[in-house]
């Protein structure tokens, strides 16, 4: 169990990682299209860079994996269905 466990705070991970860079993503396009300027780009790539990144990667290094399925669920990264009946229980 404590396997599946580190397997969906991976998954969790994973997951909040990909939703901030859909949000830089979405920066990127505006970009494309003229709508940003280049230093808001930057500015957007350095924070994610230093900032988020490095945020999440903490986050998830500092909790229980239990503890990081739980927020996942609460955050809507992962869902009930995503999560053995045996361990819904216990979160």
């Amino acid at each position: 169990m404590q396997n599946k466990l580190k397997d969906l705070a991976n998954l969790a991970y994973e997951r909040e990682l990909n939703r901030e860079l859909s949000k830089l993503q979405q920066h990127l396009e505006l970009y494309r299209d003229r709508e940003n300027k280049f230093f808001q780009m930057t500015d957007l790539k350095i924070k994610f860079m230093q900032e988020t990144s490095d945020e999440i990667l903490n986050l998830y290094d500092h909790l229980e994996p239990d503890q990081a399925v739980s927020r996942a669920v609460a955050l809507g990264l992962l869902s009930r269905e995503e999560i053995p009946r045996e361990m819904q229980e216990a979160l």
